[in-house]
């Protein structure tokens, strides 16, 4: 799809279909210079006759509107004023693109003026190169006849001639972001006989070689040496060895680091604790947490953000061969910690342990955990938030304020004292999965337990919202949604000095 800017008082091109964003309301006409009269009576008329109210998700086809900027209308409902969100925007982006192919047109106009209410013309600008990206995302390279791509050409208006630069600015950056969670649903939606834990070790290092990235991998002795119980007891049954990966980008800054952790399971099984066969299939995105860490750090070098960060993701397979880890096992992590691990399918949180204890080894000024961890996770959220946990309000404020920006929502859940208490171990000082429920705050208790010595730490449970199963969503196809990617670079950006 070829994106364009158009930001003059008059369309350089007529559409063959365009996008309008109106509010919901007796007022919602909007601003912009393609609201001319006849699209203005044909508005008021539809409002009139109650056909068109401006409801978010509404939206209404006029086919010949006698208009100078386009042979077909596309009038979208944005709700109401107080409520609109940058979600609005793309959404709306890609429902005139839906729109678009369904009529095989392959020139659109989104009118960004009328969308620009509450945000700047740039954010609105960049949340539309975002929705048209995201939604045009398809994954078919293993059919043997891939569905033909319909090209689309796109033109974002604006009359804003003034921020020309800003906006331009503000579009090439989503491209980027677009462009790294594309390279994220990849790798998560690769099935697990082809992104093996050393297949995704190759594309990660392959990768940071690409993007000005320092890429390292631990062996397998550096690990045992390290005692990184958690990692080394969870690979037991699998044939892979595991992986190990630090990135980081290249700045000349000596700040303390932001660490990004990822949970790398490339396949789970569940191991001895092995799952039910329905849905197994789905156990391939169990690393899509290690993926959007990577995508993430792909996104942070392209955009030359200079505040130093640091990537890290341990990549297992969790199977029940001959060797695999039993249930009542006790390993130790490398904090020298004991876990009994009651439930083998509580194996995600066994390697971040070890790895949330590598990072506190840069001494972190921010560390944030992403796992698809708990089926507990969705059953309280569904895939409409994300699980979030942390030891540190200002923190916590940041990233419910991103989500709600980048349309990635998420809500927190407790860390009191008193859940520690569900998962004191008999034979061990602690145990892998809780007494009674919570299985999505012990679970993050569990980390916190590895996380003991930085201030300002959280974890995000994206079991909900990692992938879509049931339908695909606007932004989405089936598949991996790459959560996670956009919510860490804003976040980083958050923290660096202008």
């Amino acid at each position: 799809m070829k994106i364009d800017l158009s930001l003059s008082k008059k369309s350089t091109k007529r559409a063959e279909i365009l996008g309008i964003g109106c509010f919901e309301g007796p007022h919602h006409f909007p601003k912009g210079y393609v609201l001319e009269n006849s699209l203005a009576d044909i508005l008021k008329k539809l409002s009139s006759e109650k056909k068109f109210s401006g409801k978010c998700g509404e939206s209404y086809l006029v086919l010949s509107p006698k208009s100078k900027a386009a042979d077909v209308v596309l009038f979208i409902g944005l709700g109401k004023k107080e409520k609109y969100r940058l979600s609005c925007v793309r959404n709306s982006t890609a429902k005139l693109l839906s729109q678009a192919k369904s009529f095989q047109h392959s020139f659109a106009a989104l009118d960004l003026d009328s969308l620009a209410e509450a945000f700047s013309i740039n954010e609105v600008a960049g949340a539309a190169v975002e929705g048209a990206r995201l939604s045009d995302y398809r994954f078919d390279k293993h059919k043997s006849k891939p569905t033909p791509k319909k090209d689309i050409s796109l033109t974002l208006v604006s009359q804003e001639e003034s921020a020309s630069s800003s906006i331009r600015a503000a579009a090439s950056e989503a491209e980027i972001l677009s462009e790294a969670v594309y390279f994220t649903r990849d790798l998560a939606n690769e099935p697990a006989n082809i992104m093996t834990p050393p297949a995704l070790a190759k594309v990660v290092r392959e990768m940071a070689s690409k993007n000005n990235l320092d890429c390292t991998l631990l062996t397998v002795s550096q690990m045992k040496k390290l005692g990184m119980g958690g990692v080394l007891g969870v690979c037991q049954g699998s044939s892979y060895e595991p992986q190990f990966i630090i990135l980081e980008n290249r700045v000349k800054s000596k700040e303390a680091p932001i660490v990004l952790v990822g949970k790398g399971v490339t396949f789970d099984t569940g191991g001895i604790s092995i799952k039910p066969s329905n849905n197994m299939d789905h156990m391939k995105f169990d690393m899509c947490g290690a993926a959007a860490v990577v995508g993430a750090m792909k996104a942070i070098a392209n955009l030359k953000i200079q505040t130093r960060v640091v990537g890290i993701t341990p990549i297992v397979e969790n199977m029940p061969g001959s060797k695999a880890q039993r249930p009542g096992d006790i390993i130790k992590c490398m904090n020298g910690k004991t876990v009994e691990v009651l439930n083998t399918d509580a194996e995600g949180r066994l390697i971040l342990a070890d790895a949330l204890c590598y990072a506190e080894r840069y001494k972190p000024k921010v560390l944030i955990d992403i796992a698809t961890l708990t089926g507990a996770c969705p059953a309280t959220f569904s895939d409409i938030a994300t699980g979030l946990m942390s030891t540190d309000e200002d923190l916590v404020r940041r990233l419910k304020e991103i989500g709600e920006r980048t349309g990635e929502r998420m809500w927190e859940l407790p860390l009191w004292d008193e859940y520690a208490d569900l998962i004191k171990a008999t034979y061990a000082d602690i145990q892998n999965i809780s007494k009674k429920m919570a299985g999505t705050i012990t679970a993050g208790m569990f980390l916190k337990e590895f996380a003991e010595h930085t201030k300002v730490w959280a974890h995000l449970d994206v079991a909900g919202t990692a992938w879509i199963e049931g339908g695909p969503k606007l932004l989405t196809p089936i598949g991996a949604t790459g959560v996670g990617v956009r919510v860490f670079v804003r976040l980083v950006q958050s923290y660096t000095k202008k």
